[in-house]
């Protein structure tokens, strides 16, 4: 995937907050660098809503979460997307 030329870029935030628990999906540096000079974040409004998106530079970056280990995110471009579920009601947004 390609980050939009005409999202913005805006400082690094966790990725997805638990509405439940209170734990975050948030990235580290595992190699001892500051997580800002390995992934940058990017914002675009649409019609359909805002979109973000994750730009990973380094070899070091993870994403954390209380509950599991730290899962290694390779250097590519992603779009932020979070989790449905499907349930008797329709589909709504995963909560942590």
């Amino acid at each position: 995937m390609t980050i939009p030329v005409n999202a913005k870029r805006i400082p690094l935030r966790p990725l997805a907050l638990g509405e439940k628990t209170g734990h975050h999906h948030s990235l580290i540096s595992t190699g001892g660098t500051a997580v800002e000079d390995e992934a940058q974040m990017f914002e675009l409004t649409t019609e359909d809503g805002v979109k973000h998106y994750l730009r990973v530079t380094g070899d070091n970056v993870a994403l954390e979460h209380q509950e599991h280990k730290p899962h290694a995110i390779p250097p590519g471009d992603y779009e932020i997307v979070i989790q449905q579920e499907e349930t008797d009601w329709g589909s709504r947004k995963v909560l942590d």
